[in-house]
């Protein structure tokens, strides 16, 4: 077996110097950068000939990650041009809308001050402002706003938690609905406006239609690499073994 170190190996160990210490590796440094280099590469060889890259976990990720990245490369290497990525903006349009946005009030209800009682104090709430009393006159002090006008469900989600923010999406709008549970306790909403996803322009998203479109060409030619990698194997699987596997009961981990 040979192994040589080209000129091109030693450009290579000379650049990652220069830029991990930014500066250029004195001659001592260089030889030691080589033979650093061939102290790795003459066990590395060694390790692959005793087969000890087989059966490690971290080894496999590491090797499949790279040949996945040398896929992007050359699924990157080519720009796409302002027609290709039109044509994608037209066919995902609904993914770069401005979001749906709602305008809701809501009143209160501690988990830490009602208890038991909270859902039947929120119900009973409800009752009242239904028959015409004032959102300011029950409920429990609240820390954040009780308006929220013209509001996404990022927005809403990032205040009252995902749960919420779609329970409130599904509300009808003009009357005061609930209880409605958030990380907090409860809240009787009144939605009072909805705003519909809105197109927007092309030239407004281009970057981010770029980096969609670039993200799902990788995806793509990388599925379409395994799949024709896969293609080359005779591939079986313990379909009753994977079945029987699936079924064994959950265990808690005990200290």
């Amino acid at each position: 077996m040979r192994i040589e170190i080209t000129a091109g190996t030693i450009a290579w160990l000379r650049e990652g110097f220069t830029r991990q210490w930014h500066r250029a590796p004195d001659a001592d440094e260089l030889r030691g950068l080589v033979n650093d280099h061939l102290r790795e590469e003459v066990l590395y060889r060694e390790a692959l000939a005793m087969g000890l890259d087989r059966d490690d976990s971290i080894v496999r990720r590491r090797m499949a990650q790279k040949m996945e990245f040398l896929t992007q490369d050359i699924a990157g290497a080519v720009e796409p041009d302002d027609t290709t990525l039109r044509k994608f903006f037209e066919q995902n349009a609904t993914r770069y809308a401005k979001a749906p946005r709602v305008s809701f009030r809501h009143v209160f209800f501690s988990r830490e001050r009602r208890g038991a009682k909270l859902d039947a104090d929120a119900r009973e709430a409800l009752a009242a402002l239904a028959n015409g009393a004032s959102d300011e006159t029950v409920g429990d002090p609240f820390l954040r706003e009780y308006e929220f006008p013209d509001a996404s469900a990022d927005e809403i989600a990032a205040a009252f938690g995902r749960e919420f923010a779609e329970k409130v999406a599904a509300l009808p709008a003009g009357q005061w609905r609930g209880p409605v549970a958030s990380s907090y306790g409860v809240h009787l909403v009144r939605v009072s406006g909805r705003a519909e996803p809105q197109p927007v322009a092309f030239e407004t998203v281009r970057d981010a239609v770029a980096r969609d479109f670039s993200d799902e060409r990788r995806r793509t030619a990388n599925g379409d690499l395994l799949e024709g990698l896969k293609a080359r194997y005779r591939i079986t699987v313990d379909e009753a073994a994977l079945r029987g596997a699936a079924a064994l009961p959950t265990k808690t981990a005990t200290r």
